[in-house]
């Protein structure tokens, strides 16, 4: 355990909070490291937010992209919206590459987050049109008299031959 520099046994309640704060962020810390590295994020230092003086070990874009994981709720189901939210990340990157103008880290991180949202909305829809191919196909369909609700989409339309 790291002990801080500013140790004083008489603080009392002051720098245990802090220590244990230090530590919890520590850990913050390491685990984005390891998703950094898994992600294959640059971590540049100019693209990254800075936490108590210390970079957080992915950039503003995968750090968003990250939190709009964790946003499940929210996933876009309307595939318009959840491909302009895909597109403005493409288009901010895009021109970011080509050298057309700079972003920011805020533009990056809610580019990011709305990435993430776009792209679960697809694999949310992509799941349940997957489940209704297989139900279909093992007649495991349900009709429209029952209770159960259908999980048909009205935009896929299955048919048994």
């Amino acid at each position: 355990m790291r002990l801080q520099r500013d140790y004083c046994p008489n603080g009392g309640g002051r720098v245990k909070d802090s220590l244990v704060l230090t530590n919890c962020h520590d850990f913050l810390q390491s685990c984005l490291w390891h998703v950094a590295l898994l992600a294959h994020c640059h971590q540049s230092a100019d693209r990254s937010f800075f936490i108590r003086s210390r970079q957080v070990p992915l950039c503003s874009r995968c750090f968003g992209i990250l939190v709009g994981m964790f946003l499940i709720p929210l996933y876009v189901h309307d595939l318009r919206i959840a491909t302009l939210l895909i597109a403005a990340m493409v288009l901010d990157g895009g021109t970011q590459a080509l050298k057309l103008r700079t972003s920011n880290n805020s533009l990056r991180f809610a580019t990011g987050i709305g990435f993430a949202l776009g792209c679960g909305g697809y694999v949310a829809r992509g799941v349940h049109f997957l489940c209704n191919i297989t139900a279909v196909r093992f007649n495991l369909a349900v009709s429209s008299s029952s209770s159960v609700p259908c999980m048909v989409y009205s935009d896929f339309r299955v048919s048994t031959i």
